[in-house]
C-alpha cells in the first residue's frame, strides 16, 4: 500500500510538472500601517532550509485612510505607503539558514484613493467618509494624553533592517518543523516614520508540509512572540510584548501557476482607546503565482484589512524569487 500512495504522488508530479520537495513559500505580507509596521511581526516564510543562496524582491502599495476619536485620543491615517524589501537568505549545515531583509519606504500622498472610491462605488461598499476628505493627501496623525507624532509631509528612506536565523528542527512524513529568531534594528528614521527608534527581538515556529492525499496543495503556518522595544512614536500606552500568526495554503493547479490564499494576524499594538490599535490584526490575501523556471517564480496579489482598520484599507503585492536549491 506504501508503494502505491508513493507511484501515485510521484505520478502527480509528473502530470502536474512538479517534484514531490515542497519548493513552495507564503506570501511576504506585512501589515504595512504606518504604525503597525513600527513592530517586529515577520512576515511568514516556508519552514524548509535550502542549501545555498537564495534571494527575494517584495513590493507593496498600500493605501491607508482610518478615522477614530475617543475621549482619550484620536488617529487619523490618510495616504499611501510605496515599500520595496530586498531579502537575502542562506542555508547552511543542512538544517540552518539566516536571512536579512532591507526595507525602502516611501510615505505619500500617492495616487490610489479614486481607485478605491470608485471600487466601494461599484460594488457598494462603505466608504468610510473618504469623500470629505482631500484626494491623494498624506497626512497622519497619533494623538493620546501627552503625546502627539504627525506626519504630513512626503518622507522616504530605509526602513527598519531585519536579520533571523531559521532551523529546522523535525522532518515528518508530509511536512517539516522549524523553530527561528530574530530582532528588528533601529534603522528607520523615527522622525519621518521610516522607523520605530527601537530594537525589537521575536520568537517563533513555523510548519510547512504538502497535502496528505499527494494533491499539489502546501500549507504553511506559524505562531510566534515579539519583544518589543520602547518607541518615541507610540507613546505610554505602547505593548510591549506581543503575538502574531499566520496560515497560508499554496495550490499549483497548472505546471507554471498557483493560486495562493493567506491570512495574517497579530496583537494589538496600544491599549488604548482606539479601535484600530487596540483589538487585533486581521489581513486577508490572495495572489497569483508565476514559475518561469524550477528557480525562478513571480507573484502578484493584493491584500485586505480582514479586521476593518487594523491594516491598510488594500495593498497591491508584487514580488519575484530566485532559488537555486528550488
Amino acid at each position: 500500500m506504501r508503494t502505491l500512495s508513493t507511484s501515485i504522488v510521484g505520478l502527480l508530479g509528473l502530470l502536474t510538472g512538479i517534484s514531490p520537495a515542497f519548493a513552495s513559500e507564503p506570501l511576504a505580507v506585512l501589515n504595512q500601517s504606518p504604525l503597525a509596521v513600527l513592530r517586529a511581526l515577520p512576515a511568514q516564510r516556508s519552514a524548509e532550509v535550502e542549501a545555498g543562496l537564495s534571494w527575494s524582491i517584495a513590493g507593496s502599495i498600500s493605501n491607508h485612510f482610518t478615522v477614530q476619536e475617543s475621549d482619550s485620543g484620536s488617529l487619523f491615517l490618510d495616504g499611501q505607503s510605496d515599500v520595496l524589501s530586498v531579502a537575502v537568505r542562506y542555508g547552511f549545515l543542512e538544517d540552518w539558514d539566516v536571512e536579512l531583509t532591507v526595507p525602502w519606504r516611501h510615505h505619500h500622498g500617492g495616487f490610489t484613493d479614486k481607485l478605491i472610491t470608485d471600487w466601494h462605488k461599484l460594488f457598494s461598499l462603505p466608504n468610510a467618509d473618504r469623500d470629505l476628505y482631500p484626494v491623494d493627501d498624506l497626512h497622519y496623525r497619533l494623538s493620546l494624553p501627552g503625546h502627539q507624532k504627525e506626519l504630513d509631509e512626503p518622507a522616504s528612506g530605509i526602513g527598519d533592517v531585519h536579520i533571523s536565523m531559521n532551523r529546522r528542527l523535525l522532518v515528518i512524513d508530509g511536512g517539516q518543523l522549524s523553530v527561528g529568531a530574530g530582532a528588528k534594528m533601529s534603522t528607520g528614521k523615527a522622525a519621518d516614520w521610516l522607523g520605530s527608534g527601537a530594537t525589537d527581538y521575536y520568537a517563533l515556529m513555523r510548519f510547512t508540509g504538502q497535502q496528505l492525499n499527494g494533491w499539489p496543495v502546501y500549507w504553511h503556518g506559524q505562531l510566534g512572540t515579539t519583544f518589543a522595544g520602547r518607541s518615541e512614536l507610540l507613546g505610554e500606552t505602547q505593548k510591549r510584548t506581543l503575538w502574531f500568526a499566520g496560515l497560508a495554503a499554496e495550490w499549483r493547479f497548472s505546471p507554471r501557476w498557483s493560486a495562493l490564499l493567506q491570512y495574517d494576524a497579530h496583537s494589538a499594538l496600544l491599549s488604548a482607546d482606539l479601535a484600530a490599535l487596540s483589538r487585533p490584526t486581521g489581513m486577508l490575501s490572495m495572489a497569483l503565482r508565476w514559475r518561469l523556471a524550477p528557480e525562478w517564480w513571480i507573484e502578484f496579489g493584493f491584500s485586505e484589512d480582514a479586521v476593518v482598520e487594523s491594516a491598510p484599507d488594500i495593498t497591491f503585492l508584487l514580488g519575484a524569487r530566485y532559488s537555486p536549491g528550488a
